[in-house]
């Protein structure tokens, strides 16, 4: 697969990284506004070696689709309903999605890049205004360092910007709705319908949320890596990147050939903190 080696947005790590395939189905959408929402998941697609743009995974029957489905507890067009917007709650991410947007907060209201005891003193004092437990304490203790080292192999690679951090595991989000969304289409759940308006709320969050294809993947293998066990986070890290800096760099990508779906401003953020 020809790579864009003479485009050196990104660092020297990526372009050595994209060693994957990018899979395509001919007969599915390339250019419109389904096309960009099946891109959400084109990370997993990739890594599974499945198109990217198609609705159906591999080989795989209606009724296997449905056994599979079931044992996670969908066993009707409601049950996958219910699970298609549990995949669209906001606060799916818990205290690893607080941590992140706080972070995200407070370098708006400062205009800068924060430093990670900045970062978990001013969590703390604000866990200790609202009276939370040891707990919480302690997980921000946990997960504000891990976030720390993610940035580091972000920085190491070169995905993003210099001195640019991970804002947000939405990405991770977007993916598991495209996933949900095509096993509705696969298991017959979903109809036409139902399946274009959940890629069409994929999309949305995505826009919402992110600026460009680097920064919407960037967080999904982060958001794949800090999901892991710390002994495993590195092995995880490693495993996805190629997909991802293939994603960004191969020019028969649909990241290189798709606009991103961008649709905020980002001006937007909570006032947490009591600034103006």
């Amino acid at each position: 697969m020809d790579r864009d080696t003479a485009n050196t947005r990104y660092g020297a790590g990526v372009y050595a990284a994209a060693t994957s395939t990018i899979v395509v189905d001919p007969n599915g959408p390339l250019y419109d506004d389904q096309a960009q929402a099946l891109a959400l998941d084109a990370m997993s697609a990739t890594e599974g070696c499945i198109a990217w743009n198609s609705l159906v995974t591999g080989d795989v029957s209606t009724y296997e689709v449905r056994v599979n489905l079931s044992r996670n507890g969908i066993d009707s067009t409601a049950d996958w309903v219910a699970h298609l917007g549990d995949c669209l709650e906001p606060d799916m991410f818990g205290d690893l999605g607080f941590v992140l947007s706080a972070r995200a907060e407070m370098m708006r209201r400062d205009g800068h890049a924060i430093s990670l005891a900045h970062w978990q003193g001013e969590l703390h004092e604000l866990l200790a205004a609202g009276e939370q437990d040891q707990s919480a304490h302690d997980a921000v203790d946990r997960l504000c360092p891990a976030v720390a080292e993610v940035d580091e192999w972000i920085a190491d690679a070169g995905l993003l910007p210099e001195g640019t951090v991970l804002r947000s595991l939405t990405g991770v989000q977007c993916s598991r709705v495209v996933t949900a969304v095509r096993w509705g289409a696969q298991s017959g759940y979903g109809d036409r319908a139902a399946v274009r308006q959940g890629l069409l709320a994929a999309r949305d969050l995505a826009g919402a949320e992110f600026a460009d294809w680097a920064e919407i993947g960037t967080s999904t293998l982060a958001g794949w890596t800090l999901h892991e066990p710390p002994e495993r986070r590195r092995a995880a890290w490693d495993a996805g990147l190629p997909a991802l800096a293939t994603l960004l760099t191969a020019v028969d990508s649909p990241w290189r050939n798709l606009d991103f779906p961008l649709t905020a401003d980002f001006t937007g953020l909570p006032d947490w903190f009591g600034d103006d």
